[in-house]
């Protein structure tokens, strides 16, 4: 089960009922459906856990431990009334979500170091019209402005602007409130926007 992951693979989204559906079908023993699983979400949720760590390594070994629990979950734990009823995407991310946080207070040492490698991933949306250099400068700068943000901010702009996740998947994803969300999301906006003005970056959310 345990491959490299890999930070530059496609995002992938999906919907309600195809999620039910994979569930479903991994419940039932198809191990190709479990192969879609971690081709439709490992990538995404690597990215997520790699924000909250700070660290590839750490990141990748949460995510594998979040692989082999869905599998244990969704043939052994769950039955299958739970597994059609399952909200997955939120679901695998907030069990992501808990093992970072149990690997963050293992290592609360090292939390404040840069993250490695964040290059140009958490930074997609430059403007094109920028020659390639003032393209990878301001990713870069974009990129610094994420990680000097607050955990929860970081994880919010995370989650809805790379991660494109609906305030309801976010809220069961983090246990909160979409009304406290909104509020936090603009807060997390705002404290990036100017962090950024600082950088020299122009760049809207």
């Amino acid at each position: 089960m345990k491959r490299r992951i890999s930070a530059e693979e496609p995002q992938v989204g999906g919907n309600a009922e195809a999620d039910s559906k994979l569930a479903m079908a991994i419940h039932r023993g198809s191990d190709s459906a479990f192969e879609r699983l971690m081709e439709r979400f490992e990538a995404s949720l690597f990215r997520y856990a790699r924000n909250l760590l700070q660290n590839g390594p750490d990141a990748e070994e949460v995510v594998q431990d979040a692989m082999m629990r869905t599998h244990r979950a969704l043939t052994v734990q769950y039955d299958e009334a739970r597994c059609a009823a399952l909200a997955l995407r939120p679901w695998l991310f907030k069990m992501v979500r808990n093992l970072a946080s149990n690997k963050r207070r293992g290592k609360r040492h090292q939390l404040e170091r840069p993250m490695e490698d964040a290059g140009d991933d958490a930074t997609r949306s430059i403007p094109h019209q920028h020659s390639n250099l003032e393209r990878k400068q301001q990713s870069a700068r974009l990129g610094r402005a994420i990680d000097a943000l607050p955990v929860e901010s970081r994880e919010l702009i995370v989650l809805r602007f790379m991660e494109e996740m609906s305030y309801a998947d976010i809220a069961k994803t983090l246990g909160a409130t979409e009304a406290s969300l909104r509020g936090k999301v603009f807060r997390s906006v705002a404290l990036l926007r100017q962090t950024l003005e600082q950088e020299g970056v122009s760049h809207a959310l």
